[in-house]
């Protein structure tokens, strides 16, 4: 069934069971309406991590270009495959930044759930600027995360001709999402795509940012700011000399 279906079905039953509640004057038509839609939401939860857990391990086995062009190419509703190419790729992010970076983002993470708390028990309590306050606080620190990822991608993407670089070559550990456009509601289209690429350079662990998927072991020419080792830019793959097209031959 289609989504808009769905959601034409939904809209239907609660206006049906509000309208029986006003004829005959009796709330129990809204209370087995939510019932029914609680009892259903809890019923759908297996089956959604079913189809979530066969569709990470079909995504496992492509790149993510593969995956986003399917996604973009596939016709009707795509909410699943959205959804799982995020979670896969936050993932990959996550389990190769640093100790510290860890940290930051369980912070991050604790500190905007405590603001939000907050900000429900305040506005409970009757207490709106207290809650407001708090709600402002969870909304700059989203603000200011996302103006340092920016910069930090801006960086990386854009070399300063005024600043001197070191060529070399790097290995790829591993490539993460940065940051990601979507559009559509029941469709999404996913543009505009910035990975964050972990590298291994003369045995040391850096991050750059990139327009383009690499996957693990690819090696690639970058530059490296000779005054701050940790501003890195990539210049391309590097091309293995010992590969060619057997059809040319």
């Amino acid at each position: 069934m289609k989504p808009r279906w769905i959601s034409f079905l939904l809209v239907f039953l609660m206006f049906g069971a509000f309208f029986l509640s006003v004829i005959t004057k009796n709330a129990i038509f809204i209370y087995i309406l939510f019932g029914f839609f609680f009892l259903l939401s809890i019923l759908c939860i297996p089956l959604y991590f079913k189809r979530f857990k066969r569709e990470y391990q079909q995504q496992e086995n492509k790149s993510n270009d593969e995956v986003i062009e399917e996604i973009n190419h596939q016709n009707g509703y795509n909410q699943l495959e959205h959804e799982v190419q995020q979670v896969r790729m936050v993932t990959q992010t996550w389990k190769n930044s640093s100790s510290s970076d860890k940290i930051k983002g369980t912070l991050f993470l604790l500190f905007f759930l405590g603001c939000i708390f907050g900000f429900v028990v305040c506005m409970f309590l009757k207490q709106t600027i207290l809650g407001f306050i708090f709600f402002g606080l969870g909304f700059a620190e989203i603000i200011i995360a996302l103006i340092v990822v920016k910069l930090a991608e801006r960086i990386s993407l854009r070399p300063n001709k005024k600043r001197n670089y070191i060529k070399a070559t790097a290995t790829v550990l591993a490539t993460g999402l940065s940051s990601q456009s979507t559009s559509g509601e029941y469709h999404k289209s996913i543009y505009n795509t910035t990975y964050k690429v972990f590298l291994r350079i003369n045995n040391q662990k850096r991050v750059a940012y990139s327009k383009e998927y690499y996957e693990v072991g690819d090696k690639v020419i970058v530059q490296i700011d000779s005054k701050n080792p940790k501003r890195i830019h990539i210049l391309s793959k590097k091309e293995d000399i010992f590969d060619f097209d057997e059809d040319k031959y």
